[in-house]
């Protein structure tokens, strides 16, 4: 139930965050935004990157899933000061990724001189990720609310779609594990009566051999 709570505010909620990217020599600084999203979503977003005081500092972004076979959806190195745009669909249900990477070009840099540069990111995804205004242009401001209502509800039936393929899936997986368990435990005391047997069925031989029973 918390996670359903989770999935239908993340549905109607937009994702934004704020940091900062500390620099570092080659290899940079890597800082990475992780969301669940569903396979086939749109996805809308830009991030702003603040200006470099230093004149010594690379941001590369990138942005990929971690899906079994991964797909990278974004890339781009040394990013200027001021906001860009992206834009894509999922291929696969998996968590994006959004990594920003700080490098600085100073080899003589060192990290206890401060430097860094703020990011902003700010993500769309689903319903909320369409332009109603310019798809349903010839709708009225009423129309086109009622439209939005109504594929957010068709996103959130989606998910909750999922999240219950994924519940019978966990449950048949515990359900797996039980049976195993069961087995092993029914092998193990089996394993252990007949050791106790064969034990007693030894020390009763060996007594009589030496006649003290």
């Amino acid at each position: 139930m918390h996670k359903l709570l989770v999935l239908l505010l993340a549905a109607l909620q937009i994702a934004a965050i704020k940091f900062e990217l500390p620099s570092a020599p080659p290899g940079g600084t890597r800082r990475c935004v992780k969301q669940y999203i569903l396979a086939d979503t749109l996805v809308v977003g830009h991030y702003e990157v603040g200006p470099d005081q230093s004149k010594e500092q690379r941001v590369d972004v990138e942005i990929f899933d971690d899906a079994a076979i991964a797909s990278k959806y974004y890339h781009k190195n040394s990013v200027n000061e001021g906001s860009q745009k992206f834009t894509f669909n999922t291929h696969e249900t998996a968590n994006i990724h959004y990594c920003f990477t700080n490098t600085n070009t100073n080899q003589a840099y060192h990290e206890s001189q401060g430097h860094k540069r703020t990011v902003a990111l700010h993500v769309d995804t689903g319903a909320e990720a369409e332009d109603f205004n310019e798809a349903k242009k010839n709708l009225e401001p009423l129309e086109q609310e009622l439209y939005r209502l109504e594929r957010i509800s068709q996103q959130l039936i989606k998910e909750m779609d999922v999240l219950k393929v994924d519940e019978e899936k966990m449950r048949d997986v515990n359900e797996s594990t039980n049976t195993r368990v069961a087995w092993l435990s029914t092998l193990s005391i089996i394993v252990l009566v007949a050791a106790a047997a064969w034990q007693l069925h030894y020390l009763r031989t060996f007594f009589r051999s030496k006649k003290i029973l």
